[in-house]
């Protein structure tokens, strides 16, 4: 059971290690440009002058209606928590008469709750609009300011947009034509600059977690190792010296000869002096201690 968790564990630190650097990866490119501020305007582009991933920013004032509808659901251990719905809104951009560009509309994906809102309420007005053309329209909320990233347009939203737009008087191949040919999906500008560093965060954590139980285990395994110094090897031939002090040995060559008179005990008697003198050369050098 302690394995199994502890392989899990260890997996689960590889996989957010494996998103922070994807996370950085994906998000660096779009992270720069929006530091560098390097995107472009809405009413500064034609119908076929977005480019794909492009960041774009900008006013949207003509909201037609909304042509399909996302549902998303977001999920807690495989169990679904929370449902959203984000439309798609078909949208008109006016005549520039400052770059000479002919309008033309937009599919624009909202995904912030407050941004449909808004979107909903220039419904309203846009239908105002075109009913009283020679009236100026006041009060409501007035353009809805977007920041926005350009997408290819997936094929079934294409189809209710045709079914959207699509009248006795217009064909299918016209509406392709007035339609630009990516749509613009809602971004949060200020997350994605940061991104980046929230994917360096994710992929540092478990790396931190491994350098640290790495050196808690190196330091556990000293804790718990003891060196013993063996010293020089014992030679049994030769006698123990006290030139440092420690205590003689009972039987050792120095204890005999500190506790012997010279040349032995009953030097004086002329009968064992001799004898004595015989003691005196015996080689103790093989003694075993």
């Amino acid at each position: 059971m302690r394995n199994l968790l502890s392989s899990r564990i260890a997996a689960l630190k590889v996989a957010a290690f494996v998103i922070g650097v994807l996370m950085i990866i994906f998000s660096m490119g779009d992270a720069v440009r929006i530091w560098k501020k390097d995107f472009g305007k809405i009413y500064e582009k034609g119908r076929t002058d977005y480019a794909e991933d492009e960041l774009i920013t900008g006013k949207i004032e003509y909201v037609f209606g909304t042509v399909a509808t996302l549902e998303s659901t977001q999920t807690l251990y495989g169990i679904p928590v929370k449902k959203q719905l984000t439309p798609y809104y078909v949208c008109l951009i006016p005549y520039n008469e400052k770059t000479d560009t002919e309008g033309y509309y937009v599919l624009v994906h909202a995904t912030n709750k407050d941004t449909i809102k808004l979107m909903d309420g220039r419904i309203i007005q846009t239908q105002f609009a075109l009913e009283h053309p020679d009236e100026e329209l006041t009060g409501g909320t007035g353009p809805v300011s977007l920041e926005l990233k350009a997408k290819p347009i997936p094929d079934e939203v294409m189809d209710y947009t045709i079914k959207y737009m699509k009248n006795s008087e217009t064909s299918e191949e016209e509406i392709k034509a007035m339609l630009a040919d990516h749509m613009l999906e809602e971004q949060d500008f200020s997350t994605l600059k940061f991104l980046p560093l929230f994917g360096f965060i994710i992929a540092a954590i478990p790396l931190i977690m491994f350098i640290v139980s790495k050196k808690r285990a190196k330091a556990f395994k000293s804790s718990r190792t003891h060196y013993v110094d063996q010293g020089p090897p014992v030679d049994y031939n030769t006698p123990p010296s006290n030139a440092g002090g420690e205590p003689m040995k009972r039987y050792s060559a120095q204890a005999y000869e500190t506790h012997s008179y010279p040349r032995g005990y009953g030097a004086d008697s002329n009968n064992t002096q001799e004898t004595i003198g015989e003691m005196d050369s015996i080689d103790t050098s093989n003694l075993k201690l």
